[in-house]
């Protein structure tokens, strides 16, 4: 089944939904809250919006981490160090009508690399074996999951980034897949580096700007939380 990957922003005041209409840079993308009734459209979206699916890349493996802390490696307990970041996702399916609904039921992946650069479970980087930074949690009644990461450290020729990938029916032959590639703010990402263990590697060597894949549209809203960060984001998928 083909997807596409739809970013919606809230506003209260508003009870239709547009397919049409990009949110403006004052409207930020809020989830559906614990009031929202389970399978219920929800009405309130000023917008859904389809943008255009981000490429896999580097390095998925299906290591069916049932989990919403993924900082740890299970098998030694090592828990990967960096500025904490509280992901949140709201995870809805659009009408043909752009009505948004919470996905129940979705499997969320998500995978990034450490402070270092470093993807884990990847000969290639070292880690063969490893599974820090990884797992899957399950969308609730009202398509949410939450995971508990870090914020990503950089590798050369990518911005910094944390890969998602929503299914339904994983296990089976068909079933809505999508995936996709969130992103940071850079004045908060800055601020970041030069804290440790960021610090020893300095700035990136490609920005939000000159990334070949980057988008906007599926920059996370931050906010501070503690001694790190709550990352949050709408999205969407529709069946073609």
């Amino acid at each position: 089944m083909v997807v596409a990957f739809v970013g919606c922003s809230g506003d209260d005041d508003d009870d239709t939904v547009s397919p049409t209409r990009a949110p403006t840079e004052t409207e930020s993308a809020s989830p559906a809250t614990a009031t929202t009734p389970a399978a219920s459209a929800i009405a309130t979206p000023l917008s859904c919006v389809v943008t255009p699916s981000i490429e896999e890349g580097p390095f998925f493996v299906d290591e069916l981490l049932n989990r919403s802390d993924i900082r740890s490696d299970p098998g030694t307990g090592v828990e990967a160090q960096g500025v904490p970041v509280t992901l949140r996702f709201t995870v809805s399916q659009v009408d043909s009508a752009g009505v948004c609904t919470p996905l129940s039921g979705a499997t969320v992946d998500v995978w990034q690399a450490d402070a270092n650069g470093l993807y884990s479970d990847e000969a290639s980087e070292g880690t063969a074996g490893q599974k820090y930074l990884r797992g899957y949690q399950t969308t609730d009644a009202n398509g949410q999951v939450e995971f508990i990461s870090i914020f990503p450290g950089w590798y050369s020729g990518r911005t910094p980034h944390t890969h998602v990938k929503v299914r339904m029916n994983p296990t089976g032959d068909q079933g809505l897949e999508f995936t996709s590639q969130v992103y940071y703010d850079e004045a908060i990402r800055e601020q970041v580096y030069q804290q440790a263990p960021y610090s020893s590697r300095g700035s990136p060597d490609t920005t939000n700007s000159t990334d070949r894949i980057y988008t906007s549209d599926t920059q996370l809203s931050l906010t501070p939380q503690g001694d790190g960060y709550v990352g949050t984001l709408h999205i969407g998928v529709e069946a073609v």
